[in-house]
């Protein structure tokens, strides 16, 4: 696997809780950045950029975990109330939610 070495400015007390094995470093920047995409998947969904399958594509992870982290972070998928009524959704509308 190929690497790359990315120069980053930190806080004392924040790069004396890294761990100090490169590769547990490396995992902490990865799971720090798959929290970041989310978040910012999030923050569009919520002003209306998109839906939340949009989102979940945004932030690389599957609809059904985004769509619990939506719950989590206090938002609902927008579902018009017709497409609620109905037993079965098509797989557009569920794309759309």
């Amino acid at each position: 696997m190929r690497t790359t070495t990315v120069p980053v400015l930190l806080r004392p007390e924040v790069a004396a809780q890294l761990p100090t094995d490169p590769g547990e470093r490396a995992l902490v920047l990865e799971l720090g950045l798959r929290e970041w995409r989310i978040r910012q998947a999030l923050a569009a969904f919520e002003r209306g950029e998109g839906s939340l399958a949009y989102a979940a594509e945004q932030a690389r992870v599957p609809l059904r975990e985004m769509i619990a982290l939506a719950y989590a972070h206090g938002l609902e998928p927008r579902v018009e109330p017709e497409l609620l009524a109905k037993k079965r959704l098509t797989l557009e509308e569920a794309a759309d939610l």
